[in-house]
């Protein structure tokens, strides 16, 4: 049973990390409609705090799931990894994730800006 419980935490982590990304990229796919193409900022305006929720409880579920994923990783995913010769794929996995994280930081932060310096213009 502990098996299969570690299994889909690790499977849930990565869906975690992945929504976290996806409301990064649509952010900034909001963003440059807005920008670029002219669009009413209403629509940004108005995903933005919704989206700041999901990435909240994306990035919550990551540092929760985070714990058991690091306590068994060793048995669950590497000792396998080394098994089946993976080991490049599973470091190849986790540097997209931490890349994927590190770069939808960098989105959030950026448009959070944006969003900031519209409000208070507008106040």
């Amino acid at each position: 049973m502990t098996a299969i419980l570690i299994i889909i935490n690790n499977y849930l982590h990565d869906v975690a990390t992945a929504v976290l990304l996806a409301s990064a990229v649509l952010l900034w796919a909001l963003d440059r409609a807005v920008t670029r193409d002219g669009a009413s900022d209403s629509l940004l305006t108005a995903a933005y705090p919704r989206l700041v929720k999901l990435a909240w409880i994306s990035l919550a579920w990551i540092i929760i799931g985070g714990i058991p994923r690091t306590i068994f990783f060793s048995r669950y995913e590497w000792d396998p990894a080394v098994v089946s010769g993976l080991v490049p794929a599973l470091i190849i996995k986790h540097v997209l994730m931490f890349s994927g994280v590190a770069v939808g930081a960098v989105v959030w932060r950026r448009i959070a800006r944006l969003i900031r310096s519209a409000e208070e213009a507008v106040s």
